[in-house]
């Protein structure tokens, strides 16, 4: 199993709550935030404390005045187990909120049991036969996560991260060597859609085109007429993934790596690659292309601190590499987590000139 360090874990999802927009609405049950107080790292801890442990203790008594009354109090698993069990029901990720939404293995087979054992409805105060069923929930987790098919999926989860881990080091590795300056943009190309397989009609063939269709004709167009100037815009590389919110809107995120010279900052409006994309920027209905951002940053529209734009990198910037860390995991780590209907990752470099 792949894990991330604390701070890639974070930088993931940070950017899976800003990109799904999952915890922004009131009527979900969390106050509007980006950050849950459960999180779906939290989910995967108490999935591999329970599996990785021979024990799970929940509840642990202690004698008082009275030897017939024990004082019954949570361990520190019995606390994380139960603000997991108070999450499921609210939690947008396991709802139903999201359409074609698929969430890490290893949390969505822990759900699921703790359901078919009904530890989501348990009364509490019967405390016993609580810690009964949670010692057969444990027992059957463990057995389950090492069937076949079980271990197969997440292989396959592990591996796609792994080689769109690998693809974009080797890209970064790249840049890095060969411009110790550049920016990075970032543009969005959404439509909405009721399902995954929603589709229209071609007016000239009268042939199905799905909204995922849609979305590739218009990202590859604006692809190519970047990298057709790449000389005059300066850009590096392009890169491309797929995202979707709650509110039921598809989008291929484009991030553009543009080199730089030196610091003579210019409006980014003035700049080759906005004159270069602009004409295919518009809003018609629900369906749009538009320059957006990312967790980490903006996408060059307004400087921020020091008048440095947020987006740009300088390899002798002071927590560079705290920076690029954090631009990366912003980037591939949401499907660490949640993917959308496939169980690949949709992270590609478009283009690159090394």
């Amino acid at each position: 199993m792949i894990r991330l360090q604390p701070d890639e874990s974070y930088a993931s999802l940070l950017s899976t709550h800003h990109i799904t927009q999952a915890y922004i609405q009131p009527f979900i049950g969390y106050i509007p935030n980006n950050r849950p107080p459960v999180g779906l790292d939290d989910y995967l801890k108490l999935y591999l404390m329970i599996t990785e442990n021979k024990t799970f203790k929940i509840i642990s008594k202690q004698p008082t005045y009275d030897y017939l009354v024990p004082h019954v109090y949570l361990t520190p698993k019995g606390v994380n187990l139960l603000k997991i069990i108070q999450d499921i029901p609210i939690n947008p990720f396991l709802t139903g909120k999201f359409s074609d939404v698929i969430i890490r293995p290893e949390i969505k087979l822990m759900v699921d049991l703790l359901y078919k054992h009904r530890l989501i409805d348990f009364p509490l105060g019967l405390y016993q036969q609580f810690e009964a069923v949670v010692d057969g929930f444990c027992q059957d987790l463990k057995v389950r996560s090492k069937t076949r098919d079980f271990m197969s999926l997440k292989n396959h989860w592990d591996s796609s991260f792994g080689n769109s881990r690998k693809a974009y080091n080797r890209f970064e590795e790249a840049v890095l060597c060969n411009n110790p300056m550049f920016q990075v943009h970032s543009l969005l190309v959404s439509a909405e859609f009721m399902n995954v397989d929603d589709f229209s009609m071609d007016q000239k063939t009268f042939s199905p085109v799905t909204v995922e269709d849609m979305l590739r004709a218009t990202s590859g167009k604006i692809i190519e007429a970047v990298w057709a100037n790449n000389a005059e815009n300066h850009t590096l590389g392009i890169l491309s993934k797929q995202e979707t919110t709650i509110r039921g809107f598809r989008s291929i995120r484009l991030i553009f790596f543009v080199a730089r010279e030196d610091t003579d900052f210019t409006p980014f409006a003035e700049s080759q690659l906005y004159t270069d994309v602009e004409p295919f920027v518009f809003r018609e209905g629900k369906t749009s292309v538009a320059w957006s951002d990312i967790t980490c940053m903006n996408s060059g529209v307004e400087p921020l601190v020091y008048g440095i734009e947020s987006n740009f990198y300088d390899t002798n910037q002071n927590y560079i590499g705290m920076r690029l860390t954090t631009l990366k995991y912003s980037l591939i780590g949401p499907e660490y987590w949640v993917r959308f209907k496939y169980t690949n990752t949709t992270f590609k470099v478009e283009k690159s000139s090394y």
